[in-house]
């Protein structure tokens, strides 16, 4: 394994830096991370799976129940209609809930860059060769003034 920051060959791969540069080869999100957040997925999608078992479940039973206790034909209307809005309601809200949390999903997102076969660093931008580098020593190097030499007699 490589650093993808610099390229050298790492002896460890199970190490969290760089020990040349020092940068972060592994994320902070971990496996376990994206663990609990699959779980609470699957969690959230079960617990839709029942609300709409036992709402289903609670707007027929309730009708035949009122049927049985002789209820006008009106009434079970009204009452299934109400039940049948408010199960509607809850259950898009959950829904819009499990897709959100599906899009938020650490998933789809790559957690570790993928480090260069070699150790060859990323490759040049070629704009880069469009201008030249400023130099290092244009400024620094300068030819020093020769200093006269004075005798302990005080003549030059």
């Amino acid at each position: 394994m490589y650093c993808h920051a610099c390229g050298i060959a790492l002896t460890q791969p199970t190490t969290k830096y760089c020990n040349r540069c020092g940068v972060q080869l592994v994320s902070t999100r971990d496996s376990r991370d994206e663990k609990t957040a699959k779980k609470r997925q699957d969690e959230y999608l079960e617990g839709l799976f029942w609300i709409t078992v036992f709402g289903l479940g609670f707007i027929v039973g309730g009708a035949v129940l009122l049927k049985k206790v002789a209820f006008s034909d009106l009434v079970i209307l009204v009452y299934a209609s109400i039940s049948s809005t408010l199960f509607l309601i809850n259950f898009v809200l959950n829904l819009w809930g499990a897709v959100r949390l599906m899009r938020s999903s650490p998933e789809g997102k790559p957690s570790i860059q993928a480090a260069p076969e070699t150790a060859e660093l990323n490759p040049a931008r070629p704009e880069a060769f469009l201008t030249p580098a400023p130099s290092v020593t244009e400024n620094t190097t300068r030819s020093f003034e020769t200093i006269p030499r004075v005798n302990r007699s005080g003549s030059e």
